[in-house]
């Protein structure tokens, strides 16, 4: 069945039961999302695109609310008529199962790092020795993003003081502007710190910026991760809103959770269309 959909209007809201899905045949629809009661635009989708898919297969309400830009045409296809309408489609059938795959990847790789990090908690004595003292981190003196300005990053690939030839140098701008963190693993997480009065830092696989509400940033937002058969990526972890990478939309209602870095300049916007939160990656091949 198809339908058309007038400018502004809803094809469906957040928190709508996910009962059908929708083939996108012509015109542009806007995902917006709500947090703490404020609404964020999380990004596009145009013709050929699938919308409302992931909650008919995972039988959730909707994610995000859905809305016309401009005369849209869509095919709806009810969620018991999707998985077979898909597998008429290969191209549709071959994108849903790298998401899947994606999906399943991501949710193995932090069950490892979680197992891991219990692995590493020492077993609890009848007297607790006394605490080491900390080992000092190098902590980068970041102020919150205001509204009014956006947060800058460059990473660069470099093999700088003989750490090999992944290691990623982060380096802030403006306000923090000589600030630089070498990475010498990947993955390389980028989330929210614990507390909004907490400082950025450096952790062991990770920077955690300071956010505030509405926050923009999940604790675990995106990472910079080398996968087999892309190669140097950057993977939305399951944000609440999304990661933008080059004008394309990672996680959530749309379609891939990963993308490759391309050669040369690349730009990240974590957390919604306007966030503050905006890097650059230089990558060289």
């Amino acid at each position: 069945m198809k339908m058309r959909y007038r400018q502004g209007d809803v094809l469906f809201r957040e928190g709508d039961p996910s009962d059908f899905a929708c083939r996108i045949l012509e015109g542009r629809v806007q995902v917006v999302k709500e947090s703490l009661g404020e609404p964020f635009v999380l990004g596009e989708l145009g013709a050929g695109d699938y919308v409302g898919e992931m909650g008919v297969i995972e039988h959730k309400p909707r994610s995000a609310t859905v809305r016309a830009l401009c005369e849209v045409m869509v095919e709806v296809v009810p969620g018991d008529g999707f998985l077979p309408a898909i597998a008429n489609d290969p191209q549709a059938a071959h994108q849903l199962l790298s998401r899947l795959s994606e999906k399943v990847r991501a949710l193995s790789e932090e069950v490892v790092r979680l197992r891991h990090g219990m692995e590493d908690t020492p077993e609890p004595e009848s007297e607790p020795p006394p605490e080491p003292e900390p080992e000092p981190q190098p902590a980068m003196v970041a102020p919150p993003p205001l509204p009014s300005e956006r947060m800058i990053a460059s990473y660069v690939q470099s093999a700088r003081l003989g750490m090999g030839p992944h290691a990623i140098g982060l380096r802030f701008e403006g306000q923090s502007a000589g600030q630089i963190v070498w990475v010498d693993s990947l993955p390389f997480r980028i989330g929210r710190t614990p507390r909004d009065s907490d400082p950025a830092r450096r952790e062991r696989g990770a920077l955690r910026l300071p956010d505030h509400p509405p926050y923009r940033l999940s604790p675990n937002h995106f990472a910079i991760d080398r996968d087999a058969r892309l190669g140097l990526v950057v993977r939305d972890l399951g944000s609440e809103l999304g990661t933008m990478v080059n004008g394309q939309y990672l996680g959530g209602i749309f379609a891939k959770d990963a993308l490759r870095l391309q050669n040369g300049e690349n730009i990240i916007v974590a957390g919604g269309t306007d966030s503050p939160f905006v890097f650059r990656i230089q990558v060289a091949v």
